[in-house]
């Protein structure tokens, strides 16, 4: 007999058991303790049943209390050394950020199985716990497991995301050793070593380049993937030669038209090597469907020095009923305050705070500039008290408002305070300090200051 309209667990059929009948939870909402207590109080040990409904309801747990209820009955049921339902609890466990306890299953369940060091690897790469990934990676390479040629070098799948989790940790050079363990390179781990000099941040983004040749040599051709990872190399470097040959080779192979992706990062290449023209050129032919494409282009304009440009590709935005993210909005005031647009930037920032919008840096720095670019000292400085977290970027902006509102000593000493905070000023805080300085007039003062900046251990001279 089933609940009407909705499917029913029904174990009658088996004489052992009572008779249960529970509505299905609701997808999503995992298992309720109730619910896996009373199905597995009659349940046999060893019952390959229990083991499998157990392993179901690690699948749906979706919160740490289930989770440890279920680990409890696990245990009480003589199943706490199950290799099977021990994988799924570490991996359970990785997911919720319970490490130690995730460890603790790990200890109890660790053997010379690859597949299962493999699952235990990728289990806590996806729940996004990539030191335990390393440390467990670490474990596996000291005690020899998987070096032959049937182990972990040879799987593809698990060296590319071993590639991509020291890239992602900026251990860009470990992950080229790791690339050079894999004994069968396919385009997923020679992708994953491009995107990673990619987003390198630096000058070595230039290899991403080497590693596309090296493919093109083994008979591998670039995907889209690969291709939007050159791309990010090429703007990376600000180089447009290479920029406009990865594009001209997807035109060739018929790579990535329509493809909202990877013309944004076509758009944003153009933009950033110096290209503005094709770069609108692209965008104006775009199917435009979701926000990134605008935003790029918006910072496009920023870049070229055009907050006008920028301020009303924004308005187009908005006009056209987009959902305008965080990039956008902060670029949005951004232009405003480039353009002394005062009403317009604290409509912006009215619409932030009645929507709610929880702030990332960049979006809450972005209202300190407005306000005082347009002679409201006392609201950004409010502003940016309240900021939870600033940087070096926040700070010069603050910086820069005292000596635009005339009040040069109060920007030598954000500076000091910056400093105190043990922020790294950049250049752009340097040259803040030293024209709030030049304003004072005051050598005795500027004395002092120099003197209590490097008792913080900073020596202002700079290299340019």
């Amino acid at each position: 007999m089933a609940i009407r309209g909705r499917e029913s667990y029904s174990f009658s059929n088996t004489p052992r058991y009572k008779s249960y009948k529970y509505p299905l939870p609701p997808a999503g909402t995992g298992s309720p303790p109730f619910l896996c207590t009373s199905i597995l109080d009659d349940a046999r040990p060893q019952s390959p049943f229990l083991s499998e409904k157990l392993a179901s309801f690690l699948d749906n747990c979706s919160d740490a209390f289930s989770l440890r209820k279920l680990h409890a009955r696990i245990f009480a049921h003589g199943l706490g050394n199950n290799i099977f339902l021990g994988c799924k609890l570490l991996n359970c466990y990785a997911k919720f950020d319970l490490l130690s306890d995730s460890r603790w299953v790990f200890d109890r369940i660790v053997n010379g199985n690859l597949s299962l060091w493999n699952a235990i690897l990728v289990g806590y790469f996806r729940a996004g716990q990539f030191d335990e990934v390393i440390r467990r990676y670490v474990d596996l390479r000291r005690w020899n497991l998987g070096l032959d040629s049937g182990g972990i070098t040879s799987n593809g799948f698990v060296g590319s995301s071993l590639i991509g989790l020291y890239s992602r940790c900026g251990f860009v050079d470990d992950a080229a050793k790791v690339f050079d363990e894999i004994t069968e390179r396919d385009i997923v781990v020679y992708t994953s070593i491009i995107t990673g000099y990619a987003q390198s941040g630096d000058q070595r983004a230039c290899e991403a380049f080497g590693f596309a040749r090296r493919m093109q040599r083994q008979g591998m051709h670039p995907n889209r993937v690969t291709l939007v990872s050159l791309l990010q190399a090429a703007l990376q470097l600000e180089t447009l030669k290479e920029g406009r040959s990865v594009h001209g080779y997807a035109i060739r192979r018929g790579i990535g038209g329509l493809d909202e992706v990877f013309e944004t990062s076509l758009v944003d290449m153009y933009n950033k090597c110096g290209s503005p023209r094709m770069a609108t050129c692209i965008f104006g032919e775009m199917d435009r469907k979701t926000i990134g494409p605008w935003n790029v282009m918006i910072a496009g304009y920023f870049k070229m020095e055009q907050p006008l440009e920028a301020f009303r590709l924004f308005c187009q935005v908005m006009e056209e009923n987009f959902v305008p993210d965080l990039i956008t909005l902060s670029n949005g005031i951004l232009s405003c305050a480039c353009l002394n647009y005062l009403c317009p930037g604290k409509s912006i920032h009215d619409y932030i705070i009645r929507a709610g919008i929880q702030l990332d840096l960049l979006t809450a720095t972005a209202p300190v500039d407005l306000y005082s670019k347009s002679n409201m000292l006392i609201q950004s400085r409010e502003l940016f008290d309240r900021m939870e977290k600033k940087d070096a970027i926040s700070y010069d902006v603050m910086m820069t408002g005292y000596p635009h509102n005339n009040y040069a000593s109060e920007a030598v000493d954000t500076f000091v305070e910056m400093v105190g905070e043990g922020i790294k000023p950049n250049l752009g805080s340097l040259l803040s300090l030293l024209s709030a300085t030049s304003e004072l007039k005051d050598i005795r003062k500027g004395r002092c200051i120099r003197g209590r900046v490097l008792r913080h251990g900073l020596d202002l001279r700079l290299k340019l």
